[in-house]
C-alpha cells in the first residue's frame, strides 16, 4: 500500500495509507436525501391517511340535515326545545331541551351532543360538552348545554336552527 501525498485532488487525506476504492454504484445510506425521505415517511404518510380516513367518514354538515318543526322533533324523536337564549354578557348560548319519550330520544342522542346552525351566516356552534361523557336519558327531564358564542355569531333576534345529528329543528329565534 502506498500513502498519499497532499494534492489538490485529495487535500483532505495526507498521509493516510490509501485504502480499496469504494465500488461505484456503493453510497452511504444514511445521507440527507436518505433522512428527508424517512422523515417523510415516518411523519407525513400516517398524516395523509389520518386525514383520508377521516375525510371519507365525515357526514353531511348540519345545512344539509333533515328539518323538521317543533311538533315533529317531539313526535318522533321525543325531545322538545325549550329555549335558546344568548346569556353571560353574549358570551354563552344556553340552549334547554326537555325528553319527552328516552327510547325515541336515545336514537338520536347517542353520538354527539346538539349542535347549533346559525341560519343567516352558515356558522356552525358545537358545545364543549365530551363526546365520551355519557348522558342518562330519563323521561321528564330537562337538559341543558352551554356553547361558547365564538365572534358573538348569535344575538338575540338571530335565527338558529338545533342540530341533532341528521336531524335540524326548523330555526327558532334567539333570546337574552
Amino acid at each position: 500500500m502506498s500513502t498519499h501525498t497532499a494534492t489538490d485532488r485529495d487535500p483532505g487525506f495526507a498521509g493516510v495509507p490509501e485504502t480499496a476504492p469504494r465500488p461505484a454504484t456503493a453510497r452511504r445510506w444514511w445521507g440527507p436525501a436518505a433522512l428527508v425521505v424517512t422523515a417523510i415517511a415516518v411523519l407525513v404518510a400516517p398524516l395523509a391517511l389520518a386525514v383520508a380516513i377521516t375525510a371519507s367518514a365525515t357526514v353531511p354538515g348540519p345545512a344539509t340535515a333533515r328539518v323538521v318543526s317543533a311538533a315533529e322533533l317531539e313526535e318522533q324523536y321525543g325531545i322538545k326545545v325549550d329555549l335558546v337564549a344568548v346569556i353571560a354578557a353574549g358570551g354563552v348560548i344556553d340552549v334547554r331541551y326537555q325528553i319527552v319519550d328516552k327510547d325515541k330520544a336515545g336514537h338520536l342522542l347517542h353520538d354527539a351532543p346538539p349542535a347549533l346552525y346559525v341560519e343567516a351566516s352558515g356558522a356552525v356552534l358545537r358545545s364543549n360538552a365530551s363526546k365520551s361523557h355519557k348522558m342518562t336519558i330519563v323521561d321528564g327531564a330537562s337538559y341543558f348545554l352551554l356553547y361558547p358564542n365564538s365572534g358573538g355569531v348569535i344575538q338575540a333576534g338571530t335565527q338558529v336552527s338545533v342540530v341533532i345529528d341528521q336531524v335540524r329543528l326548523a330555526p327558532i329565534t334567539a333570546q337574552s
